[in-house]
């Protein structure tokens, strides 16, 4: 596209690099790759890059969230292998989940695809979408890295593991009684899972996390192109962020639902 950056899979390569992606390492990958300009080959310039710098040891994982289709309907069929996730996390993810070597989840709003020896282990038990057992606990447990590849920090979805344990006021739990979830060799099975939503009035501001979790050091940060590629310790994203809201329960939230929160509930 004419004057946008053109950018390869050997710029993406050296990028990842420079955050700190090292061969063996396990990564969550939230992504845009419209943000990097014109990418040569597309999304899977991007998806070979990421698993040449982890190697055959290491595990690249993707969101391959519905929860924009399925979090407030009262039931719904997840289809492991052909409900798309291209508009809600994009073109990567959805590259991704179809490679014949991944694997996916089978929460029916966060699943997410993995690909390499830890792909199992990840999958979580498909009850919570972030607390205990969850792909998510898993992640923090194999001290895995949140790579922003071209997205920002409003992508974060591990910041919801804190709200989880942290068990905000402002979100509650519903199941999906009713739902089924198909597996890959067509097998029907009931959904087993639970989502912890917000009520209505509430908003998330995960964007200022970054400048935050930049205060504390541990962010990794290069430009391939026109975008930002950010890494960052998962576990340094959850331990962080529960020393913020120890001491004020509404954090993850913007100013004005803080407020709301104070005067709902006095914290």
């Amino acid at each position: 596209m004419a004057g946008r950056a053109q950018v390869n899979g050997e710029q993406i390569q050296a990028g990842l690099a420079d955050v700190g992606l090292r061969e063996g390492d396990v990564a969550l990958v939230h992504s845009s790759l419209s943000a990097f300009g014109h990418v040569e080959g597309g999304p899977d310039t991007a998806i070979d890059a990421l698993l040449a710098t982890v190697g055959t040891a290491g595990t690249i994982v993707v969101p391959t969230f519905t929860w924009g289709a399925f979090h407030d309907a009262d039931q719904v069929t997840l289809d492991l292998a052909n409900t798309s996730v291209k508009s809600e996390v994009g073109i990567i993810p959805e590259t991704f989940r179809l490679r014949p070597e991944a694997v996916r989840s089978q929460h029916i709003c966060h699943s997410v695809a993995a690909i390499g020896p830890h792909s199992d282990q990840i999958m979580g038990d498909g009850v919570s979408s972030f607390g205990e057992g969850s792909t998510f606990h898993q992640l923090y447990e194999l001290n895995a890295w949140c790579l922003l590849l071209g997205a920002t920090f409003n992508s974060c979805t591990e910041l919801h593991a804190v709200e989880e344990y942290m068990r905000v006021p402002y979100r509650y739990h519903r199941d999906f009684e009713g739902s089924t979830v198909v597996l890959t060799d067509g097998t029907e099975i009931p959904s087993r899972a639970i989502e912890f939503l917000r009520y209505p009035d509430y908003r998330n501001d995960f964007g200022k996390m970054r400048e935050v979790l930049e205060g504390h050091g541990v962010l990794h940060v290069a430009e391939v192109g026109e975008a930002k590629v950010i890494n960052v310790r998962i576990r340094d994203i959850f331990d962080i962020t529960v020393s913020y809201m120890r001491d004020d329960i509404g954090y993850l939230l913007n100013s004005d639902c803080r407020q709301l929160l104070r005067d709902e509930y006095g914290v």
